[in-house]
């Protein structure tokens, strides 16, 4: 459920151990969906749920036999935001793993008739040190591992997790800067890891981006010191707020990291003329249901365009969709209408050369 999160470094630290062969389980598709789903006795969100699904179709399949599968617990993790009180996963999705583990060895243990390692130790990534040590933990047995190959292993990790966000904030900085030249607008998604499958947010992102409309995930707006000023620096100026990441303006009691980081980026679209917003979420999302009003109130504030998805589950009305995407695209025309009218955007080009081209930036 956070691997769209965390793969980059999951992929390095494994194989910088030596694992010749990662495999991952594929988008979620309604086929998938149904043949696993009858393991599971609980009613939660609809993501909690497909995870079974996932299992089911991992351990199944004929052409990539698995030797381990690994469902890490994740507990804390490090969103970098300032004025919050904890950091902490979703407690959903922090118990599936065990959840899904029992759903598999109940009655018969489906694992062990594969001859499949279930593996779904904690983890903490706000800890970089306890960390290493909850990885060496999980994976000494399993691969025969040294403690320092395994601190490298994770520090490989690290680094490449660093670098492919870096890499997508770069991409994404560009893809505003033309935004801004162009007087056009982005949509920025947020949600949850998990609903950049296109089989949990069912292809509703596909289906904006067709129209024209480029999707921007919150792990990609870029937030170096430049864009950082253009868009927080008066507010911290004036002492409003007391870093550019300080999210205690619009929520005192914020201590899911994924909500936290919600906020933050509402709060970052707000503040950019050129970003509309898309809000999604599941049906019984017990972390997002409380934070609701807050975004609403932070991106309409502003007059940001704002839509939402709130009640997204397993079933997939797509006549309904098509509808209201329809409609979504029919504002986001209109308020791009609006942009060119109010030409209150100043481009200024960069001093260094980008190729042939000067790179437009947002002052």
């Amino acid at each position: 459920l956070n691997m769209y999160t965390f793969a980059p470094f999951f992929r390095s630290y494994l194989e910088e151990l030596g694992v010749k062969k990662i495999v991952w389980s594929q988008f979620t598709e309604a086929e998938m969906y149904k043949a696993g789903s009858k393991r599971g006795s609980i009613d939660p969100c609809f993501p909690s749920k497909v995870a079974i699904s996932h299992i089911h179709d991992l351990i199944n399949n004929e052409k990539n036999k698995i030797d381990i599968l690994y469902y890490p617990t994740l507990i804390n993790l490090a969103d970098g935001l300032v004025g919050t009180t904890g950091s902490c996963v979703c407690p959903t999705v922090q118990s599936n793993s065990n959840v899904c583990k029992a759903a598999f060895t109940k009655e018969t243990d489906e694992f062990a008739n594969r001859n499949i390692a279930y593996v779904d130790n904690a983890l903490n990534f706000l800890e970089p040190n306890f960390l290493v040590k909850q990885l060496f933990e999980t994976f000494e047995d399993h691969l025969g591992l040294g403690k320092e190959e395994n601190a490298l292993a994770v520090k490989a990790g690290l680094k490449a997790m660093d670098e492919y966000y870096t890499e997508i904030k770069g991409i994404a900085r560009t893809a505003l800067n033309k935004l801004v030249a162009t007087n056009k607008i982005g949509m920025l998604m947020i949600g949850r890891p998990y609903h950049n499958d296109p089989g949990l947010n069912h292809e509703i992102m596909d289906l904006i981006q067709q129209e024209g409309y480029p999707v921007f995930s919150m792990e990609s707006l870029p937030d170096n010191e430049e864009e950082l000023e253009a868009l927080f620096g008066a507010e911290v100026r004036t002492g409003r707020i007391s870093h550019p990441k300080d999210i205690s303006d619009v929520y005192s009691n914020a201590y899911s990291s994924n909500t936290n980081l919600k906020m933050w980026a509402a709060k970052y679209a707000a503040r950019h003329p050129n970003l509309a917003v898309i809000d999604l979420s599941n049906f019984k999302c017990g972390m997002d249901a409380p934070i609701y009003n807050v975004v609403e109130g932070i991106v309409e504030g502003t007059n940001t365009p704002y839509f939402t998805f709130h009640d997204i589950d397993e079933n997939k009305p797509t006549g309904s969709i098509k509808i209201r995407v329809e409609t979504i695209c029919y504002a986001l025309k209109k308020y791009e209408k609006e942009l060119v009218e109010r030409s209150h955007i100043q481009i200024e080009p960069k001093k260094e050369k980008i190729g042939e081209e000067l790179e437009p930036v947002l002052v």
